[in-house]
């Protein structure tokens, strides 16, 4: 009698988009990373950041993996700096430690990359054979480079360092943006008095965990507006708005635009 194995959970569920950009000139940036994964092969160029409160420097052969809308500061130090970049959904994928998301590519990460990004574009292709053979080149990317081990990381892991601990309790509240969440909340979802949390959220950001928060919402919905085609009123249901007016209020006075014309803008991994 053979043996019987568990099904297999396909852990990308949606490619949202793969593109080669260049930056010519040697300037600062700021920009904000997608919703889900987002991952830069780096082909050129010299570059360093602060993202998720970790100061990062990667040059041609590094690799970068962003998760979930975060903001990003950085100075271009080498031009040109010239990328694969790749936008994926995978919510059972755990992205790397925040202190371990430059890697080094593997031997086949470039190629692979580039194999990608020329099956992606290639729209003469059978969009079933395209979809699968796009999945397949990201598995085996993934598995040139990352070191993946489990699908689902569930460790609420807080280090002592002050700011370390703030990023973890952070990493919890980006699950958990489409539902209404007081300080009150966060102190007990941390299992942090209030005044600890307060402290360690502003030694790390410079804002309190409230303003924190709503900063955080107003992140994964831009990206939400311009990387998919959900209606306002979902993307504001998504990050925990009841009333698409107040949504709309919030998101005007952060980036004094509408929601409407923000889904018109350029996607964010273009600004600078």
């Amino acid at each position: 009698m053979p043996h019987e194995f568990p099904p297999i959970d396909i852990p990308i569920e949606r490619i949202v988009l793969i593109d080669e950009v260049v930056r010519p000139d040697p300037v600062p940036f700021r920009s904000a990373s997608t919703p889900q994964h987002l991952i830069h092969v780096t082909l050129s160029g010299e570059v360093k950041q602060a993202a998720a409160g970790q100061i990062e420097h990667f040059r041609a052969g590094d690799v970068v993996w962003y998760h979930e809308a975060e903001p990003v500061e950085g100075e271009i130090l080498r031009a040109p700096w010239r990328f694969i970049t790749i936008s994926f959904i995978a919510p059972g994928l755990a992205p790397p430690d925040s202190d371990l998301r430059v890697l080094a590519a593997g031997p086949r990460t470039i190629p692979l990359a580039r194999e990608l990004l020329a099956t992606w574009r290639n729209r003469q292709r059978p969009s079933l054979a395209r979809t699968l053979l796009c999945t397949t080149r990201l598995a085996e990317l993934l598995l040139d480079f990352a070191p993946i081990t489990e699908l689902h990381d569930p460790r609420p892991v807080y280090p002592i360092n002050a700011r370390d601990r703030w990023w973890g309790v952070e990493r919890l509240l980006r699950q958990r943006l489409a539902t209404t969440i007081d300080l009150d909340e966060i102190a007990a979802l941390a299992a942090m008095s209030k005044r600890t949390v307060n402290r360690i959220c502003k030694a790390a950001t410079g804002r309190s965990p409230v303003r924190r928060l709503r900063e955080l919402r107003m992140t994964h919905s831009r990206g939400l507006l311009q990387h998919t085609d959900l209606p306002i009123t979902e993307v504001a249901f998504r990050v925990g708005y009841a009333r698409v007016q107040e949504f709309s209020r919030d998101f005007k006075k952060r980036y004094r635009q509408t929601p409407r014309d923000a889904r018109k803008a350029v996607p964010d991994y273009r600004e600078l």
